[in-house]
């Protein structure tokens, strides 16, 4: 007598697992969006500075050891007339950071920000900066138009791991827009209003918020806003 079947193949069982695994983070994300209940908004639009100034409490939070953060005009900006630039050094670092000043360590957030990719002869590479523990423990949701890609990375005293990565289109010269919507659950990053990563990944469960580049790439940065 032959024996029954079972009624799901152990590779039938993974398949429906990895959908109900799937739905789950992608509720939890929306029901933390819906739910978040932020009580408190940090703003910079960099309008209130003079061209050609660097920030109060920037230069002390760059990793840049000559000024490269600097305000200028453009009349292009999504909120004109002043952006912040960052110059495009040629040094030996692989990323520059810009902590926010004032920027909340918590652990569920929103962050925008508006970005133009201007230049770049090693990369064309910027992004933002999440959960920052320290110069060794945090998150950086690049957006490379060299590439043509959005990364989530994961930066360790090792490596800058960028397990979560999407294909996009990103036009260098033109602004684009970038959200990350941080909770325990994990990150949803957003390309132009468009969710692009989901990433249900608990490490550095909370820190501040910056902004990044990579190598010699020129970009402006505009309104970043961050609710917790």
């Amino acid at each position: 007598m032959s024996s029954k079947k079972p009624p799901f193949s152990k590779k039938k069982r993974l398949v429906i697992f990895a959908i109900i695994t799937m739905v789950g983070i992608s509720y939890a994300f929306y029901n933390s969006q819906v739910n978040s209940g932020f009580k408190h908004t940090v703003t910079w639009n960099f309008d209130s500075y003079q061209n050609g100034t660097i920030p109060q409490g920037f230069a002390a939070l760059s990793t840049d050891q000559i000024p490269s953060w600097v305000i200028i005009s453009d009349t292009s900006a999504p909120s004109p007339p002043n952006v912040l630039e960052k110059l495009p050094i040629n040094d030996t670092n692989d990323y520059h950071l810009q902590l926010i000043p004032n920027s909340p360590n918590v652990d569920t957030e929103n962050v925008t920000m508006s970005f133009k990719i201007v230049s770049g002869e090693n990369a064309k590479s910027a992004g933002m900066i999440l959960r920052f523990i320290d110069m060794k423990h945090y998150f950086v949701l690049m957006a490379d138009s060299g590439q043509n890609r959005l990364s989530l990375c994961k930066n360790t005293p090792d490596f800058l791991l960028c397990i979560y990565e999407k294909t996009v289109t990103i036009t260098p010269g033109e602004w684009h827009t970038l959200k990350a919507l941080v909770s325990s659950q994990g990150i949803a990053a957003y390309l132009d209003g468009q969710v692009i990563l989901r990433a249900n990944d608990h490490n550095y469960l909370q820190g501040q918020v910056g902004l990044w580049t990579k190598k010699d790439t020129n970009a402006l940065f505009d309104d970043l806003k961050i609710e917790y």
